[in-house]
């Protein structure tokens, strides 16, 4: 949430009390919400508890803090002439830990960032794609411009890859297209389980997926994944006891433990879903960027009369920007789902979905190119992994874009800290939770250039010699 809040001017603790002030004026940290301890607040940020206290002092003369003996420090706004809005301060708190809503602070110099993966840009694959498609763009001002379920070509084209990549025979009838997974998670979060219902998803998981829940008030239950798969025995166990309304599962290269459910428990799994007709949400986001293995098989082809909605997305493959993904679930479903969305959007900009059915024409080929780039970065990762930071445990990942990597000790919070005043950004475990665990692991989105990928990790095992130097020993 504070960003790089080193990056400015003058005393920690002036820097420190900067970047809380953007925070607070960005309703990034709502009113009514309680800061932590000045010295919890310390040891996570690795400075003295002086400068912490120094910025919630300064903070309090501008009238942004209410500090009182036992009471803590809690927000306020300064103008008390303005009465201040409601706000969800719960919402704003579970917001504020996914690594996507941080602040787009421009990077400190020289840093190298494993919260996000940078493939290689589509920008001459779309030049020419654009090029091609010109005639087809000045045609598209002359109907309405709103397709709550798709544009018909992007719809066809998509029930092909669908059927390219999983194995599943789809029907144009059973794709809505959606602004990324992300909006697919929220549409079927906001049709079966719209008043706090409980939801199974898996932990730790997508951060996307964890907002998208919150925002509906789901009662969240963890199921947990290991480096061995899914705890399918726990979901069993759920589903026999607390029956929630919805489970979302992401089976191939699972985000970000880059596990793949091997067949038997895909079986068992499908029984379990068509045993309890619990209507499941199987993410194949990853999918495409399986390497060096066939196929596996999608679960709705093991139990055609299980309730599962598959989910997927051209950001991964192609390019984040296009926010273009899809839902695919049977016609009656999907008319539901597409009301939703035209409440939310009216439809997906045609534009960019004319342009997202051309670059699928070349998925092949990009398939092919972003395996490279996969394999490259995994082996030189390992390697350097291998080198540096031997006494660190991780399984290579089957593909996707993520490496989850155990510490021997200490937390991935305080670590992250640590890393990045090594010139290095992490993600903690626990970002990634619902349940705020698996904060002795970290995540580096993997697909770098040669450069950052040695550069970081360097500078990993710099921050961890400096990390473990610093912690007390244990008698």
């Amino acid at each position: 949430m504070l960003g790089d809040w080193r990056q400015a001017d003058g005393a920690l603790y002036v820097r420190l009390a900067i970047a809380l002030r953007s925070a607070l004026a960005h309703g990034d940290i709502a009113p009514g919400i309680l800061l932590p301890p000045e010295r919890t607040l310390a040891q996570t940020l690795r400075v003295s508890r002086t400068t912490v206290v120094g910025a919630y002092r300064a903070l309090r003369e501008e009238g942004w803090l209410d500090s009182r003996q036992g009471s803590g420090h809690v927000v306020r706004h300064p103008r008390h002439d303005i009465p201040e809005p409601y706000v969800n301060s719960e919402a704003v708190k579970a917001m504020s830990r996914n690594p996507m809503m941080r602040p787009l602070a421009a990077p400190l110099s020289g840093n190298v960032d494993f919260s996000v993966s940078r493939q290689a840009s589509i920008g001459p694959l779309l030049r020419k794609v654009t090029t091609a498609q010109a005639a087809a763009l000045y045609d598209l001002p002359a109907e309405s411009g709103y397709h709550r379920l798709g544009l018909p070509i992007l719809r066809d084209a998509v029930a092909r890859y669908v059927k390219d990549i999983s194995g599943l025979p789809t029907r144009p009838e059973e794709i809505l297209i959606t602004s990324g997974s992300q909006q697919a998670i929220w549409l079927i979060g906001q049709l079966y389980a719209p008043h706090g219902e409980r939801v199974v998803l898996e932990n730790p998981s997508y951060p996307g997926a964890i907002d998208a829940f919150r925002m509906i008030n789901a009662h969240l239950e963890p199921l947990p994944v290991e480096p061995t798969g899914f705890v399918l025995d726990r979901l069993e166990a759920l589903l026999k006891t607390v029956r929630p309304r919805l489970v979302l599962l992401s089976p191939t290269c699972h985000a970000p433990t880059g596990v793949v459910m091997p067949y038997e428990q895909r079986v068992t799994l499908a029984e379990l879903i068509d045993d309890h007709q619990v209507t499941t949400i199987d993410d194949q986001t990853m999918l495409d960027l399986m390497v060096g293995s066939e196929r596996p098989v999608s679960l709705a082809e093991l139990s055609p009369t299980a309730p599962i909605l598959s989910i997927g997305s051209l950001s991964k493959l192609l390019w984040p920007g296009l926010r273009i993904g899809w839902i695919r679930a049977p016609q009656s479903i999907i008319e539901h789902l597409s009301r939703l969305k035209a409440v939310v959007d009216m439809g997906s900009s045609p534009i960019v979905q004319l342009i997202a059915a051309g670059l699928l024409e070349h998925a092949d080929n990009v398939r092919k190119q972003r395996h490279r780039e996969i394999t490259r970065s995994l082996d030189l990762l390992c390697d350097s992994m291998e080198r540096l930071l031997p006494d660190w445990s991780w399984r290579r990942p089957a593909g996707g874009l993520s490496f989850w990597a155990c510490l021997p000790s200490g937390t991935a919070t305080e670590f992250a800290q640590v890393a990045l005043l090594h010139g290095v950004t992490v993600v903690a475990g626990s970002a990634l939770t619902s349940d705020g665990s698996c904060d002795d692991h970290v995540r580096l989105q993997f697909v770098q250039d040669i450069e950052s990928i040695t550069l970081g990790v360097r500078r990993l095992a710099q921050a961890w010699r400096a990390y473990t130097s610093q912690r007390p020993t244990k008698r």
